[in-house]
């Protein structure tokens, strides 16, 4: 007796139907060779682990038992290192290793107490703490003092050569030319004086007074 799978439509053997989930209560719809292809798609296509049954309307997520024992051998691998990858990105003492090329991690039982790490794959030492490269020279606290002053001086910065576009808020730098700016954002574009950020539309209609009074451009 064949059946036909609502995905593929093709007719199969009965046997290739299964149910999905232990918790589906639907009809064997999908053949085995489509559910395996939606996990797949899945996985490589979103870096998904939360995969709900395929059949139209069942919102049932696949459990790892339902994975393995659908899935083929290479998605089962790919899932199972997404989940170990995902478990350990959630543990608040692992860290990932700062070297792009390495991929490993580790955990820091004593967190803050010895912030050095060294990688056991590559050796890269790296901060536990502040979660970069180890900051050769510096304690953590004195790491910590150079880091905000680098942070107020780009802020202070932004403010002397940038300006907040005043419909978006994006800051925005003029380079050189005349005062009359038009916001980058494409969705914006608004007009203004770099001055006082008065509207170039009520400048074109009422001329120099719309600038604020103390504008040079006012008159």
């Amino acid at each position: 007796m064949k059946e036909e799978c609502q995905i593929c439509f093709e007719l199969l053997p009965r046997h290739l139907f299964l149910q999905v989930t232990a918790d589906c209560n639907h009809e064997l719809d999908v053949c085995k060779l489509c559910v395996d292809k939606h996990i797949q798609a899945q996985l490589e296509s979103k870096g998904n682990i939360e995969i709900c049954c395929p059949s139209s309307g069942c919102k049932k997520e696949l459990q790892h038992r339902d994975i393995k024992r659908i899935a083929s051998k290479q998605a089962f691998e790919r899932y199972d290192k997404l989940m170990l990858t995902q478990t350990l990105s959630k543990l608040p003492e692992f860290r990932w290793c700062k070297n792009s090329r390495c991929g490993a991690g580790q955990i820091n039982f004593e967190g803050d107490a010895s912030p050095i790490m060294t990688c056991e794959s590559c050796g890269q030492k790296y901060c536990y703490t502040h979660d970069v490269p180890w900051h050769k020279g510096l304690t953590c606290s004195e790491y910590n003092n150079r880091k905000l002053g680098e942070d107020k001086a780009t802020k202070s910065l932004l403010e002397r050569e940038t300006k907040s576009c005043p419909k978006c808020g994006v800051r925005i730098t003029k380079n050189g030319g005349c005062d009359h700016m038009t916001c980058t954002v494409k969705h914006c574009k608004y007009e203004f004086c770099w001055l006082c950020f008065a509207d170039y539309n009520e400048i074109r209609r009422n001329g120099n007074k719309s600038h604020r009074r103390t504008c040079k451009l006012y008159a």
